[in-house]
Formats: structure tokens, C-alpha cells, sequence
């Protein structure tokens, strides 16, 4: 990122008195992936740098002293889709390797410490979010932040405060299908697409204009059972969470598998922009507060995959 310091490359001294000064380090920890045939294998780590860049550039309007600091830059990412390409990485290499960069920049007297990630899987989530209980351990104030745009598509019941992001969409009847799968629309589809087109465009391929819409997802029955159950126990934050994950491993599971979700070919610069923007406001006076002390980070979603996965041994992506 232009401007940005690379924690690592300063000399060890210098390294450590920036460290010190209370200015955030960004941690990015992210898959190389298949992303449908017409994204990078590195999508979701150009979307968390294009990200990270929005949330910084707004941070600054309240720190203006505050410089642009990038820690670890990880390449691991647990629940990668398979495809030519992806490099699966386990749920324990990916928690160690989490927990041992944010010991070191713990080491190196950082204060504050974001990790950042556009890969949704459960569990490369909650790997996060061990690292964020270590820092905090160790009296680093510290925030995932992408728990909340987790959070929000699984509680996402009402599309429309997405309109402006839906509104480049001239066709109609495309914008209403858009609306209505967009709490589904978790990989390289019109929200992920739109996103590239907007911080990425060179690494998008032209063809995605000409992608058949993904086919239809018939959820995984025994998730759907189980959200019944959980909607009777008056659960209805788990049932939410089932059945995300109903539809989410079912899509996994499509033959011949499209690599993406919802409709790519209706993605453009414009609703990625408006989607940005989005998360940006989301995302930015939760950081602030929680760098400040003045909130608790928020939780991860689906915090018992762990163990109902058995630490991700169970469950795993096949496509």
C-alpha cells in the first residue's frame, strides 16, 4: 500500500519505538484461494489491503497522527473453497500461526493491533479471534473487525439499507434476485465481484460479464433441522447461524461446482464502491471504541464450529 510502513523492514529499534507511539498495526491474515475463474487466488488479501487503506484514511480523521503501519501480511486461510490453486491451510496452523504474529508484535511493544481478513469461513474467524484474546491478555487493545460484517450478513433479514450498492443494477428484476440472496452471496458472486471491480479492477477477468448465475442451492437438511430446534428453544441468534451454515455447505457441495455464489455478471465498480462504503461506516467507530477502550471487540459468529468440527477435521470443503 502507497505510504504505508512496513512494520518489519524498519530497523528492530525503530520497529519498536513506532510500535510503542499506540499507533495501530494492521495483522492481515488471509487464504490464496479459488475464486471462481474470474477472480485472483489472492482476492480476499486485496480486498482486506483496500480496506484496511478506507478504515485507516477514516481513522485518521480522528488520529491525525496516526500513520499507516502493516504488521504480518499471512498468507493462510482455514476453509479455502478447493480449486486449482487454493492452498488449504488447517484451523490449528492457521490459529498458531495467528497467535505467534500477534506475540510478536506484543514483543515489539505494540498497543494497539487490528487483524484483518476478507475470508468468511468460521473457523479461520475464530483463529482470529484467538489471536485478539492473546493480545488482550497481554494489554493490547485489539479488534477482528470482520466479525461484524459476518455478523450482519447472517442477521442481514432486510436488504434495503443496501439500495445505493443495488442500484447500479439496471435490470429490475436482477436487483430484486440481488436483494434477496445477498445474506447467501458469501464467494466471488456480486457482492465479492463488485468489491474487486472497485479496489482491484486489473486482477478481474472480463469474463465474469459472461458467468451463468450460480445454480440453485437446496440447504443441507439436518442445519435446517437443527435451526428448527434451536428457534423452539427460544435460540434464535444459533437457529440464524444454522442456517447460514445449511446453505453455506450445501453450495460447497453443488457438481460441477461454479466457484462462486449469486450472480457475478451483474457485478460492477459502482455497487462495489456503495458495498465499501458500506463497511467502512460498519466497521470504523466500532475500531475506534474498541482501540480506545472504550467497548469490547465483537464475537466471533458460529463460535461452536470449533468444536462441533472437531477443531475442522469434520465438515470439510470438497468442491
Amino acid at each position: 500500500m502507497a505510504d504505508a510502513i512496513h512494520l518489519a523492514e524498519l530497523p528492530h529499534a525503530d520497529a519498536c519505538r513506532l510500535a510503542a507511539t499506540g499507533a495501530p498495526v494492521w495483522l492481515l491474515a488471509n487464504p490464496v484461494e479459488y475464486h471462481g475463474p474470474h477472480l485472483s487466488l489472492r482476492n480476499d488479501r486485496l480486498l482486506s489491503h483496500g480496506v484496511a487503506r478506507d478504515l485507516h484514511a477514516r481513522l485518521r480523521l480522528r488520529h491525525p497522527d496516526w500513520p499507516l503501519v502493516l504488521g504480518p501480511d499471512l498468507e493462510v486461510g482455514v476453509g479455502p473453497v478447493t480449486g486449482a490453486g487454493t492452498v488449504p491451510v488447517s484451523y490449528a496452523a492457521v490459529r498458531e500461526a495467528v497467535l505467534a504474529a500477534c506475540r510478536a508484535l506484543a514483543d515489539l511493544g505494540a498497543r494497539r493491533v487490528i487483524l484483518m481478513t476478507f475470508h468468511g469461513d468460521p473457523l479461520h474467524n475464530l483463529a482470529l479471534d484467538a489471536g485478539v484474546a492473546e493480545l488482550r491478555a497481554r494489554g493490547v487493545a485489539a479488534i477482528a473487525p470482520f466479525h461484524i460484517a459476518l455478523r450482519r450478513m447472517i442477521d442481514l433479514d432486510d436488504p434495503s439499507p443496501y439500495a445505493d450498492a443495488l442500484a447500479p443494477v439496471a435490470d429490475a428484476r436482477a436487483r430484486a434476485e440481488l436483494a434477496a440472496g445477498l445474506r447467501h452471496d458469501v464467494h466471488a458472486g456480486f457482492f465479492e465481484t463488485s468489491l474487486s471491480l472497485h479496489y482491484a479492477p486489473a486482477t478481474v477477468s472480463p469474463a465474469y460479464a459472461s458467468l451463468p448465475p450460480c445454480p440453485e442451492v437446496a440447504p443441507k437438511r439436518e442445519f435446517v433441522a437443527a435451526a428448527h430446534v434451536a428457534r423452539r428453544l427460544g435460540r434464535p441468534a444459533l437457529a440464524r447461524e444454522l442456517a447460514a451454515a445449511a446453505m453455506n455447505l450445501a453450495w460447497t457441495e453443488l457438481r460441477p461446482f461454479p466457484g462462486y455464489t449469486s450472480q457475478p455478471a451483474r457485478a460492477n465498480a459502482a455497487s462495489g464502491a456503495a458495498f465499501a462504503a458500506h463497511v467502512v461506516d460498519e466497521f470504523a467507530p466500532v475500531i475506534d471504541d474498541v482501540l480506545a477502550g472504550r467497548a469490547e471487540p465483537p464475537a466471533p459468529v458460529l463460535a461452536w464450529a470449533a468444536r462441533v468440527s472437531l477443531g475442522g477435521r469434520l465438515f470439510r470443503r470438497t468442491a
